[in-house]
């Protein structure tokens, strides 16, 4: 905004908002708002106002001192960002922005386990090789003829994170199951 053009133009006398307003190009009720900042107009003492309320507007942080000092600590003992907001209801990308602003005495590369990737724990027991195909079995046994070959089998649980299993043994020619 032009504040010394306007300034010269409320110095050289009566002269309507709206004539003002049309001079500068802009609306009358910006030239009454902007007469209003300050009385007698001072077009520094009118930036200066401007200025303050720029300052002051918008929302205010919830960021306390106490609330600075609780997630430092926190932060320290290793609780990650996710962890403190859903204890203290807080939203994470709160914490994360006051992070990147450096209004908390922390870095993104301090905090825990960052860019660690958690992985599977994966099966650390052998794979049983040994015995013979189904398909590599003889026709005689296919043929049910004779009594005592077996067939063994695992059956594993249904549960992802259960580890137990039953071991079904089947003699070929009776059917005899045992498990």
């Amino acid at each position: 905004f032009q504040r010394g053009a306007l300034a010269q133009l409320v110095n050289e006398g009566n002269k309507s908002y709206q004539v003002m307003a049309d001079a500068l190009g802009v609306a009358k009720a910006t030239i009454s708002y902007e007469l209003d900042r300050v009385k007698p107009y001072d077009p520094e003492l009118a930036q200066q106002d401007a200025d303050r309320k720029r300052r002051n507007c918008g929302r205010r942080s919830m960021l306390t001192a106490a609330l600075a000092t609780l997630i430092t600590n926190h932060l320290r003992l290793t609780w990650s960002p996710e962890t403190i907001a859903a204890a203290y209801n807080l939203s994470t990308a709160s914490i994360y922005n006051w992070l990147n602003r450096g209004w908390l005495p922390f870095k993104l590369t301090d905090l825990p386990n960052r860019n660690v990737r958690q992985h599977r724990v994966s099966e650390n027991r052998g794979k049983f090789t040994s015995g013979t195909s189904i398909e590599q079995r003889p026709t005689t046994v296919n043929q049910r003829l004779a009594f005592g070959h077996w067939e063994v089998d695992t059956v594993l649980s249904s549960r992802s994170e259960s580890r137990s299993c039953l071991v079904t043994f089947v003699e070929r020619k009776t059917r005899l199951l045992w498990a």
